[in-house]
């Protein structure tokens, strides 16, 4: 399979796919992933350089992180974050 077959699979994004998609560069997604910093799971095979990365886990992992917001009754807006935990603005 090559790289193209990929992205016309749409199975997985490479690492310029997820740094586009968490609104960073490339450099600081090495970065992240040189400090080990939490990130979507991905495949590195071994003796491989290029890393894939699952699209349904890569979408699972981010709506883990969804913020929506409401209004409470009183006017104030509350944001509303993963565990139930509340934040108000």
């Amino acid at each position: 399979m090559t790289q193209e077959h990929h992205k016309n699979d749409g199975s997985y994004y490479t690492d310029t796919d997820i740094a586009r998609l968490l609104g960073i560069s490339l450099g600081r997604l090495r970065n992240k992933l040189t400090a080990r910093s939490p990130l979507p799971p991905r495949i590195q095979s071994p003796g491989c350089r290029q890393r894939l990365w699952p699209r349904e886990a890569v979408h699972r992992w981010l709506e883990q992180f969804l913020v929506t917001s409401v209004e409470d009754g009183t006017g104030r807006r509350v944001l509303l974050r993963q565990r139930g935990s509340f934040e108000k603005s």
